[in-house]
């Protein structure tokens, strides 16, 4: 058997704000499918912002109610856990601490709205939320290309104004990078590269995947179905440099171990509490990282990396364009979307376990779906979400969706 690296990646896209001629002809895939699909006229697209909360369970009850407070009638809840470093004494009173990983559980809350409010609906909840106070969870904007039966809908602030935050230095230039792991016990050690590089407050969710144990013959009884998924948000210029480590640190670059790509962000606030313990000052470190972050609006003071890091083959990196392409649909349907995305060209997908929460006349109802995720290079794009389209029940439910979103860069290795 003869295996082979296929890198869909690196197309940089970091840009000062000088560069608004060199923006507006970078070619984003989601654009693409927005227009050949609204020429199609089969469904209609939507151009919409995701906002994403990633919540402690202790706070998430307030969280979901003020989304409805909005106007906002359904909510997607994921579960999963953050880890962070726990600091103690050492025992005996011995110089020195002793540091361990901890983990919180915590909800991650996704909803689409539409893009011309997405700062004002996060000034909201960064408010009722206290997302500005390290510790408290992450907030962030994503662009994408919807299609679902109805546009989200436009929300009236006239009797909510003065609940709403103005003037929140979020931060820009961010880039919000999936690794999917198929050795169980990895993702805690990727968090703990990421802790250690001080990058964010890494999230750690699970999900089910086939297809590449579907291409490795025998082999595939040594990987196991089951993922544990890695969620890292980060300056977008340190992006190219953590993925390699990454990389090396987890052999991905080794069949059968899972697989990384990046998303961009538009806006957001990264919760910076990373370490848990004594606090020794007046104000905590993450506490003055934060205050940093708000001043300069963005993270690129913290660079620490070298983009020259060569811990991957540097011919490995091509230049591409790729898509995240996800479905949300009812449990039974979950093996349809899988073949329908995998026949028209998707190299891999991923599935995880939703709720969505729903608000009443009467009260909250929640019911489970699942997520389908697949990673497609930008020329099979249009193809697979045809396919997802022809196979699916958008249109007809109201809880299903095929939501599209660049993907500038992403690794992974087939056979």
């Amino acid at each position: 058997m003869h295996a082979k690296n296929e890198l869909l990646t690196y197309q940089p896209r970091t840009m000062t704000n000088r560069d608004t001629t060199t923006a507006q002809k970078t070619f984003s895939p989601s654009r693409a499918v927005w227009k050949t699909q609204l020429d199609k006229g089969t469904h209609s697209p939507h151009r919409v912002s995701r906002i994403t909360c990633i919540v402690n369970k202790l706070f998430s009850d307030k969280i979901v109610e003020q989304v409805f407070k909005l106007g906002i009638t359904s909510i997607f809840d994921e579960t999963g856990r953050t880890a962070r470093e726990f600091i103690t004494p050492r025992n005996f009173g011995l110089p020195g601490s002793t540091v361990t990983l901890q983990s919180t559980p915590v909800n991650v809350f996704r909803f689409t709205v539409q893009r011309k409010q997405a700062r004002m609906i996060m000034d909201y909840l960064v408010r009722v939320g206290n997302f500005n106070i390290p510790g408290r969870g992450t907030i962030f904007s994503q662009d994408l290309i919807e299609f679902t039966k109805k546009e989200p809908l436009f929300i009236d602030f006239d009797n909510i104004e003065d609940n709403v935050a103005h003037d929140i230095p979020y931060l820009e230039k961010l880039s919000y990078v999936i690794c999917v792991l198929s050795v169980p016990g990895t993702g805690e050690k990727l968090a703990k590269v990421a802790l250690d590089l001080g990058v964010c407050v890494p999230l750690i969710t699970y999900g089910t995947s086939n297809d590449l144990r579907d291409q490795m013959g025998l082999i595939r009884i040594t990987i196991s179905p089951e993922k544990e998924v890695v969620h890292l948000i980060m300056p977008e210029q340190d992006t190219e440099s953590i993925i390699k480590l990454l990389l090396e640190e987890g052999r991905l670059n080794k069949p059968g171990r899972g697989f990384i790509y990046q998303t961009p962000i538009s806006f957001g606030l990264i919760d910076t509490r990373m370490r848990v313990g004594r606090q020794q000052y007046a104000a905590s470190m993450e506490q003055i990282i934060a205050a940093v972050d708000q001043l300069k609006g963005n993270a690129f003071w913290r660079k620490r990396l070298d983009t020259s890091v060569d811990s991957v083959d540097q011919q490995l990196w091509l230049p591409n364009d790729n898509c995240e392409i996800s479905v949300i649909s009812e449990e039974d349907t979950e093996e349809l979307m899988k073949i329908a995305g995998m026949n028209a060209g998707a190299t891999s997908s991923t599935v995880s376990r939703l709720k969505i929460i729903t608000s009443g006349s009467k009260e909250q109802k929640a019911s489970s779906l699942v997520q389908s995720t697949f990673s497609v290079s930008a020329e099979k794009t249009n193809t697979v979400v045809d396919a997802l389209l022809q196979n699916s029940a958008v249109g007809i439910k109201s809880s299903e969706r095929v939501q599209v979103l660049d993907s500038p860069a992403a690794y992974i290795h087939t056979f």
